[in-house]
């Protein structure tokens, strides 16, 4: 039998569904009553609670406030972790999707072509492979294949590289931290690939100087906050 959710069980998800929230929560600049008025109904629907008072509510949020303290340490080392990174942009490129066995059948041929290639990402899906390439080779990787065996193919692409210290690897956040930037501002993210010490954000064209920008500007304030 599915055990029942305390009230304080369902605050706590209640508040991660809403991560400017936590932000608030975290800042210390969120007053416990009020937030536990604006959120006792949806509380209670999601506990599937008959009654919840509002009382009850703010003293789980004030539990889950304490648990936050430990999360704001991760956070100061997330920021720091930024404010060592560096952050390149790459554009005109385009995003291919092709079926995983085609192309594995003529993989050797396709790494002759990317050897050229300015730029190139390959990712293994669970049934497709996509490919990010500049488009000096694009051309070439499409002759390649059949066209009924390409499952998709985006254009106007631009590859923004974060490069961090290698302790990313290990800290968790610091992806959700840069996306939450970036999804705040409305940037839409095409596919986000990592590779070693890389993260690789592919997104839209028309968003690559906004996001550069964005991202450039939060290393170096978090750089001048170091020092």
């Amino acid at each position: 039998m599915r055990r029942r959710l305390s009230i304080s069980e369902v605050v706590r998800r209640v508040l991660n569904n809403h991560p400017s929230l936590l932000d608030c929560i975290k800042l210390g600049v969120v007053n416990y009553s009020s937030l536990a008025r604006v959120i006792v109904d949806e509380v209670k629907e999601l506990g599937n609670f008959n009654e919840v008072s509002v009382n009850a509510v703010k003293m789980g949020i004030v539990r889950f406030s304490e648990s936050l303290k430990s999360k704001k340490l991760i956070e100061d080392t997330i920021k720091e972790l930024i404010s060592r990174s560096t952050v390149e942009l790459q554009t005109d490129l385009k995003l291919i999707t092709l079926r995983r066995e085609t192309l594995i059948t003529k993989l050797n041929e396709l790494m002759h072509i990317l050897m050229r290639a300015r730029f190139f990402q390959l990712t293994q899906g669970t049934k497709t492979f996509t490919l990010v390439v500049s488009e000096d080779v694009c051309n070439d990787v499409l002759r390649l294949f059949d066209k009924d065996v390409i499952e998709d193919v985006i254009n106007d692409q631009s590859a923004i590289i974060l490069i961090s210290p290698k302790e990313i690897i290990s800290v968790p956040g610091v992806i959700s931290y840069i996306t939450s930037l970036l999804s705040w501002y409305g940037v839409n993210i095409t596919q986000i690939i990592s590779c070693y010490i890389d993260t690789i954000l592919v997104l839209n064209r028309s968003d690559a100087l906004k996001a550069y920008s964005l991202i450039e500007e939060l290393i170096l304030q978090l750089r001048r906050v170091r020092t």
